[in-house]
C-alpha cells in the first residue's frame, strides 16, 4: 500500500502549493519513495540554505496547516 503525506505551503500573496511524499510502506516489498510538487519550486539563499518559493510570484513559501480549497 502507498502512504501519502501532504505538506501545504502558502506565500505572502496568498498563492498556495503543496509537497506530496508517496512511499511504499509494505513490510516485505522493495522500499521506494517519490516526491512531487505543485505550486512551489526549490530555491537556495546566499548562505546555501534550501527553501521553497512560489512558482507564480517567486515569494518565499511558509508551511501552513490548512488544506487549500
Amino acid at each position: 500500500m502507498t502512504m501519502r503525506t501532504y505538506t501545504y505551503y502558502i506565500c505572502p500573496n496568498g498563492h498556495r502549493g503543496h509537497e506530496l511524499l508517496s512511499e511504499n510502506d509494505q513490510p516485505y516489498s522493495k522500499m521506494w519513495e517519490r516526491t512531487t510538487y505543485e505550486g512551489i519550486v526549490g530555491q537556495q539563499d546566499a548562505n546555501g540554505r534550501h527553501f521553497y518559493a512560489c512558482s507564480t510570484c517567486g515569494a518565499p513559501m511558509s508551511e501552513t496547516t490548512t488544506k487549500p480549497t
